[in-house]
């Protein structure tokens, strides 16, 4: 039981890992984004033909990819809750992991600072966006966005509360 216990942090810390470097790679996809659409947005107002005919389609592509980012995220989170609240000796698997669950918390709170850059990004997108009559998904921006924040709070709130038993 405790060594599947240690496998499952050590599984949390490579989760969080990828999901922050995801992250970092499609917030890098969307600034680019961002001053593409400042090009198409001063064409639409200008009322000259816009130039760039994949933008829709490169920006729905990297939506969906972080669409799926936080549904396997959530996924796997909704699993790792649960798994650590039917554990019955956490003291001493968290004990004997301090420096694992140290290690994760600093991981954890550097994708929190991810997710709060794609919040920003994604906002200053719709601001722009807002004008230009392209058919961007929205909705699918926005739930993945809202998805991620829940996730980022799962972490910090569950590390939170391993950290009790340090």
């Amino acid at each position: 039981m405790i060594v599947a216990a240690e496998r499952q942090i050590k599984r949390m810390s490579e989760e969080i890992e990828r999901s922050e470097d995801a992250l970092r790679a499609i917030n890098a996809k969307l600034r680019g984004y961002y001053d593409r659409l400042e090009i198409i947005h001063n064409q639409f107002r200008r009322r000259t033909p816009i130039k760039d005919t994949e933008f829709q389609n490169e920006f729905r592509a990297t939506v969906l990819e972080l669409k799926t980012l936080a549904d396997e995220s959530g996924e796997f989170w909704r699993q790792t809750r649960t798994y650590f609240r039917t554990l019955d000796d956490k003291g001493e698997i968290i004990a004997n992991n301090r420096i694992n669950i140290k290690q994760m918390n600093i991981t954890a709170l550097a994708f929190n600072r991810q997710v709060e850059e794609l919040h920003t990004v994604f906002k200053n997108i719709q601001a722009l966006a807002k004008e230009v009559p392209l058919r961007l998904n929205w909705w699918l921006l926005e739930a993945g966005c809202d998805e991620l924040n829940k996730i980022a709070a799962r972490i910090l709130f569950l590390i939170r509360d391993m950290g009790k038993y340090l």
